[in-house]
């Protein structure tokens, strides 16, 4: 019997030491885009980092949507659907409290 309360005493400690981590969001999705294309770290982001990022994730897409890898689209790669997206939460509703 001590040995049992020992184990779920160690259990609530590491739980209660990785509860704060784990209750923190990540960073919102425009944060991580901005950090992305924001090369130089000046919490700015010129033409040419803008132009930059946007042809990474241009030619990602495009070996996405390249099925064969021919290098080319053809009209049924190009309307293929993709897998349906998880719904986006509406914005216009208030923050469910914690």
């Amino acid at each position: 019997m001590p040995r049992l309360t020992s184990c779920l005493c160690a259990a609530a400690l590491a739980l209660a030491v990785a509860s704060p981590a784990l209750a923190q969001d990540p960073a919102p999705r425009g944060e991580k885009a901005f950090q992305a294309a924001d090369t130089n770290g000046d919490a700015k982001i010129t033409r040419d980092e803008y132009l930059a990022e946007a042809k990474k994730r241009a030619e990602m897409r495009f070996l996405k949507l390249d099925a064969n890898n021919d290098g080319v689209l053809t009209k049924d790669e190009l309307l293929k659907p993709g897998k349906p997206r998880a719904p986006r939460p509406d914005k216009t509703q208030a923050p469910a409290a914690q």
